[in-house]
């Protein structure tokens, strides 16, 4: 499905963003009210106790519009109906949300999810994509039903996956980037009733969290598949239950955050040998206790 031209050939609606953190929520926000249309609130999630950095709170948007931190997914549907928007625009939000949330707008909620579904379909689609060596990812705006990414695609693009990318906050902002552009031919078809396209009949792809096979760092190996490890690891973002890529070096264990194949500069990095090549570790943060 190619993406239409963009351009403000829909009537203004009241749109509600469900999104959970501050690099996400802002510019969807910024798209749909750059193109005419009103939003009233952002549908958070609540910081859990162990997460690491910064989640979405009222100072990241702008005036007049509300932040709603539900406690729970089965909240949701109230919110929104309380809000009355006649849609909902979701990316990346933490929990599964209830049938009775995604219809509760009147025309429906659209999700932007970064695969080109159904494969990768789940929460650490990047991660997978990366572990796989796929040099290119999917960004597909799709309709949201009772299960998760499954709902029929209203419009799709490609980004390219290259050695650059290597943050979960970075991968957000190329995905909403190639994402916002389509914005106005999503909500053309959703202000239309265009039920969209049913998701292509091959085989789907599950991208789960990693696992303990995946968290723990084997110097044996080739250096490429560590740095492959450490990459996919640190664009997946924060693991609720697992700690990875852990690494011991001279008997101390390490989460690794940057790795690199090419010799850096004269006092840069650490270098592993490994069972094929080198591998420069060029930031880590300690685990064990001093």
């Amino acid at each position: 499905m190619t993406a239409q031209p963009a351009g403000r050939d829909t009537a203004a609606l009241r749109i509600a963003v469900i999104a959970a953190l501050p690099q996400t929520a802002p510019p969807l926000v910024e798209a749909l009210r750059a193109l005419g249309h009103h939003v009233p609130v952002v549908v958070g999630y609540r910081r859990p106790a162990d997460w690491p950095g910064h989640v979405l709170g009222e100072h990241d948007l702008p005036p007049g519009v509300d932040l709603a931190l539900p406690s729970r997914p089965e909240s949701v549907a109230a919110l929104l109906h309380a809000y009355a928007p006649d849609a909902a625009v979701s990316y990346g939000y933490p929990r599964k949300l209830p049938a009775a949330a995604v219809s509760a707008p009147r025309l429906g909620t659209v999700n932007c999810h970064p695969s080109d579904l159904p494969s990768y379909r789940g929460p650490n689609p990047v991660g997978w994509a990366v572990r796989n060596g796929e040099r290119e990812i999917g960004v597909t705006w799709h309709r949201m039903d009772a299960h998760l990414d499954t709902g029929a695609v209203l419009a799709r693009t490609t980004i390219p996956l290259d050695d650059t990318m290597w943050s979960f906050t970075g991968v957000n902002t190329r995905v909403l980037q190639a994402a916002s552009p389509l914005l106005p031919q999503v909500l053309r078809q959703l202000a239309q009733g265009d039920p969209g396209e049913p998701q292509p009949r091959r085989e789907a792809t599950w991208a789960g969290f990693f696992t303990d096979d995946y968290a723990t760092v084997d110097w044996s190996a080739d250096a490429d598949h560590i740095h492959t490890q450490v990459r996919a690891w640190n664009i997946a973002g924060h693991h609720p239950r697992l700690q990875g890529p852990v690494a011991v070096i001279d008997g101390t264990r390490w989460k690794l955050r940057r790795t690199t194949l090419q010799q850096p500069p004269p006092g840069t990095g650490r270098r592993i040998t490994c069972g094929t090549g080198n591998l420069w570790v060029l930031a880590a943060d300690p685990l064990d206790a001093a």
